[in-house]
């Protein structure tokens, strides 16, 4: 016979950050063994938050056990920043002495009914293949979307000076600009002003409307504070300073040692000529010059990317694990 499981909306997950960081942390160290274990700021940024941009959606749930004890989490913000709202990201974790008990199943029910009241149409999920995570997800009436493959490179196998070689070798009509993130300001307090290489550069070739979530490292895509730094490296066209590429990097808070690489990408009247694989590169020097902290990098790529899995192999980085993507449709 089940326990009782009381489910309750967490407005300020502070004061419980011991709590969620033993689920998350359980969690993971069960369905993703060999994955650094998640930092305490970065349980909080994926968890909480004013994530839903004045929606009465709250940000957050917990399941408490008989005792009071936590032993599931989940949490929602939307898949994209702007003011269209029609598609939540999904985290939800339950700890793995607490599974099977149906724990899980109301947690998701609160959620969706909470994201269907608020005028939501999907939820959007990942889960680690072949884990518990994945056939719940099946199971719940999610839709699987695609395959993402996680690529791992250590950073102590790449010798810099072949990367100082790469990002030297010369590529003539473009340029290299690397930016950091600013932090993200207090509501209502306006952004800093932007002097130097960190202002963001023109885009008439549109990149930013092609290429889901390019923010040209601006306040609208910075991450929040807790969840690290993120650094842009772009090559930008010299005669009219548009981007023709680009890569960004989630260098997490210490001491945690793996950083996240992601959107990759470059405008495709500038492709074939190598500036791929020199943003990346430059992004691994300035992650070994001036991160010592992190010793290895993550990157992902879905089925059909193929040139991005190519680049990856070519620079050093070898799969480990997969990562499958699932989509609620949520009736009106």
């Amino acid at each position: 016979m089940s326990s009782p499981v009381e489910i309750a909306v967490v407005r300020d997950a502070a004061p419980a950050a011991a709590a969620w960081h033993a689920v998350v942390a359980a969690a993971r160290a069960t369905d993703l063994p060999g994955v650094p274990a998640p930092v305490r700021e970065e349980v909080l940024a994926g968890l909480r938050g004013d994530a839903q941009a004045g929606g009465r959606m709250p940000p957050a749930w917990a399941a408490t056990g008989a005792e009071g004890e936590v032993t599931a989490v989940a949490g929602v913000r939307p898949a994209s920043p702007g003011p269209a709202r029609t598609t939540a990201d999904l985290q939800l974790y339950v700890h793995p002495a607490a599974r099977r008990r149906g724990t899980g199943t109301l947690l998701l029910a609160a959620v969706a009914a909470a994201a269907r009241e608020d005028g939501w149409a999907t939820l959007r999920a990942a889960a680690p293949a072949c884990t518990p995570a994945d056939v719940f997800c099946l199971r719940h009436g999610f839709v699987r979307e695609r395959v993402v493959h996680h690529l791992l490179l250590p950073l102590a196998e790449v010798h810099r000076a072949w990367l100082a070689e790469l990002v030297c070798t010369d590529h003539p009509g473009y340029r290299l600009a690397t930016w950091y993130a600013p932090a993200v300001p207090a509501r209502g307090t306006p952004a800093a002003p932007r002097t130097g290489l960190t202002q963001p550069a023109a885009d008439p070739d549109g990149l930013a409307a092609a290429v889901p979530g390019f923010a040209f490292g601006t306040d609208t895509g910075a991450p929040p504070p807790e969840s690290g730094r993120l650094l842009t490296v772009a090559a930008l066209h010299t005669d009219t300073g548009a981007v023709a590429g680009y890569t960004e990097v989630l260098i997490p808070p210490a001491p945690a040692p793996r950083a996240q690489h992601s959107h990759l990408a470059v405008v495709p009247a500038h492709r074939r000529r190598g500036l791929g694989r020199w943003v990346t590169a430059e992004m691994l020097r300035r992650l070994h010059a001036e991160h010592p902290q992190i010793n290895e990098v993550e990157t992902a790529a879905a089925d059909g990317e193929a040139a991005v899995l190519a680049l990856g192999e070519q620079l050093g980085f070898r799969p480990y694990r997969r990562t499958h993507t699932y989509r609620l449709h949520l009736p009106g």
